[in-house]
């Protein structure tokens, strides 16, 4: 066997093993793409079956229509798939919009309490101009629902 041929066959053979390895690696890649797009999918429907819970809890006072509406709005901004047919929300953004100023959750309970309560009738002046819209908006969100998930499925 001459020095050429070996020449050629020691090239090709690494040719082949840099083949395998390129395979290797594009199924990598592909498998991690194809885990993320399942990741972000499942984020996709568990973002939308909570908005389901916030928009019942809504219809049936089990909740603060001002709670509800920060809540909506910010599932609705981590939201990347959009609704199959336009859907008017407004009233949820401006509720939420109208109530950022307001102390949640810790920083509610750390207020003085002539704060809390300024606070509170704030929330309550909001409320009672917006409620009735935002309970509407939510009920047209609950009837969108089972076709943005439909539509999310196709999408995936």
């Amino acid at each position: 066997m001459s020095l050429t041929m070996i020449l050629i066959l020691v090239a090709a053979v690494i040719i082949v093993l840099l083949v395998a390895c390129a395979i290797g690696l594009w199924r990598r890649v592909w498998q991690r793409e194809r885990e993320a797009m399942e990741r972000q999918h499942q984020t996709q429907k568990d973002l939308l079956d909570q908005m389901e819970i916030v928009c019942r809890s809504l219809q049936q006072d089990q909740m603060n229509v001002t709670e509800g509406a920060l809540r909506l709005a910010s599932l609705l901004d981590k939201l990347t798939a959009r609704p199959p047919q336009p859907l008017d929300l407004a009233a949820i953004h401006q509720l939420a919009e109208d109530a950022s100023g307001l102390a949640i959750g810790g920083a509610r309970q750390a207020l003085p309490d002539a704060e809390r309560r300024k606070q509170d009738r704030a929330r309550q002046q909001l409320e009672m101009g917006q409620t009735e819209a935002v309970v509407a908006a939510a009920g047209r969100l609950l009837q969108a629902l089972p076709a943005w998930r439909l539509h999310l499925q196709l999408a995936s």
